[in-house]
C-alpha cells in the first residue's frame, strides 16, 4: 500500500510539472520592459518571457559595456520578433525594453595607489603625492563577475619637472581590458595626523579621533602638527574641521579652570595650609600659571592650576591670600 501511494504521488508530481510546463509554453511571449544581465551577449530570453528554453538561449546582440545600458525601441524589437518567429507585436508606439549590464566601478584611490607604486619604481619619492590632471577620464566599470584589478603600464616619469604619463588598464593584463592614458604631477609629501571628525573647545582628542593624510611638503608650515603626541590629550582652542592640517597653536591642554569661575586658592608649607576663595581672571589648564583674584581682599596674584577649581598661589602671594 505504501509503495503504491509513493508511486501515485510521483506520478501526480510529474503530471503537475508537465502540465505547468505545457501551460507556460502556451502563454504568448511577453516583452520585458527592463532586464539586468551579467554576460557579454543579449539573448532572446533577456527580452521576452515564455519563449521556451531553447529559443530563450538564442544569442541576439552584444551586451553594452559593464555599468551601461541600451534602449531597444519598438521598431527594432518588432523586426527581431519577426526574424525569429516570435508571436509578438508592439502594443503601442512607446513600448520598448531597456537592457543594462551589471558592473562595478573602480575606486580612484586604488588607481592612485598603483600609480604611486609604479612611479616609485621609476625614481619618484616613496611618500609621493600623485595629482592626476585628467582625473575625469578615470571612470572604469567592469562586469560584476570579474575581479577589478588595476594595472599600470608604459610609465614615463620626468624627475626634473615632476611630471608623469602612464596607461592604466582594468582588469590588469586582460586582453579585453579598458585602457586610459593618464597625465599628472608628482610631489614629495609627508603623512600627518588630522582630526577624523570636527571637534571644538571642550572636546578632548583621543587616538580614535585621529586619522592620517598625505600632504605635499611645500604646503606644510613649521608649526603644523606632525605627531600624535602633539594631539592626544589636547583640546581645540576653537572649532576645527576634519581632515585639515592642525597648527600647534590651535590646540591646548584641556581647560580645567575657566575664566571668571570660582576657585579655591591654597598656599602650602611644612607647617600649615592656607585657603581662600578666589575667582579666575583667565582660563587655565593643569600646570598653567594664571591670575586669580582673592574675593575677600580683591588682590590679584599668580597661581598654578592644580586641577578643576583648585590653584596654588605662587610664593610671594601668601600675604594676598592671608588678607
Amino acid at each position: 500500500m505504501i509503495r503504491r501511494l509513493a508511486l501515485t504521488g510521483l506520478a501526480l508530481a510529474t503530471a503537475l510539472s508537465l502540465g505547468s510546463a505545457a501551460w507556460a509554453a502556451s502563454l504568448p511571449p511577453q516583452l520585458k520592459p527592463s532586464a539586468m544581465i551579467e554576460g557579454d551577449v543579449i539573448r532572446l530570453g533577456d527580452l521576452w518571457d515564455n519563449l521556451g528554453d531553447e529559443k530563450a538561449a538564442t544569442p541576439l546582440a552584444n551586451a553594452p559595456q559593464a555599468g551601461k545600458r541600451v534602449v531597444l525601441e519598438n521598431r527594432w524589437l518588432a523586426a527581431v520578433a519577426q526574424s525569429y518567429g516570435i508571436d509578438w507585436r508592439p502594443a503601442n508606439a512607446f513600448e520598448r525594453s531597456v537592457v543594462e549590464r551589471a558592473g562595478q566601478n573602480v575606486d580612484v584611490r586604488a588607481i592612485e595607489t598603483e600609480l604611486k607604486e609604479a612611479l616609485r619604481l621609476e625614481g619618484a619619492p616613496i611618500n609621493a603625492t600623485v595629482e592626476i590632471t585628467n582625473r575625469t577620464a578615470l571612470h572604469f566599470s567592469v562586469p560584476s563577475n570579474v575581479t577589478a584589478t588595476v594595472g599600470v603600464r608604459d610609465v614615463v616619469y620626468d624627475q626634473r619637472m615632476n611630471r608623469f604619463q602612464a596607461v592604466v588598464e582594468v582588469p590588469a593584463g586582460s586582453p579585453n581590458a579598458t585602457r586610459v592614458k593618464v597625465l599628472g604631477n608628482v610631489f614629495a609629501s609627508t603623512r600627518i595626523p588630522v582630526l577624523a571628525r570636527a571637534m571644538g573647545r571642550g572636546d578632548t582628542i583621543t587616538e580614535g579621533d585621529i586619522q592620517w593624510i598625505d600632504v605635499r611638503d611645500e604646503v606644510i608650515r613649521r608649526d603644523v602638527v606632525t605627531a600624535t603626541r602633539q594631539l592626544i590629550g589636547q583640546e581645540p582652542r576653537y572649532q576645527l574641521r576634519a581632515g585639515a592640517p592642525i597648527r600647534t597653536v590651535e590646540v591646548q591642554k584641556p581647560v580645567v579652570v575657566a575664566k571668571n569661575s570660582p576657585v579655591t586658592m591654597m598656599v602650602r608649607s611644612k607647617f600649615m595650609t592656607l585657603t581662600a576663595q578666589g575667582r579666575a581672571v583667565e582660563d587655565g589648564s593643569t600646570g598653567d600659571v594664571i591670575r586669580v583674584t582673592n574675593i575677600q581682599s580683591k588682590q590679584t596674584v599668580d597661581a598654578k592650576v592644580e586641577g578643576p577649581g583648585q590653584v596654588s598661589v605662587i610664593p610671594g602671594g601668601m600675604r594676598a591670600l592671608a588678607n
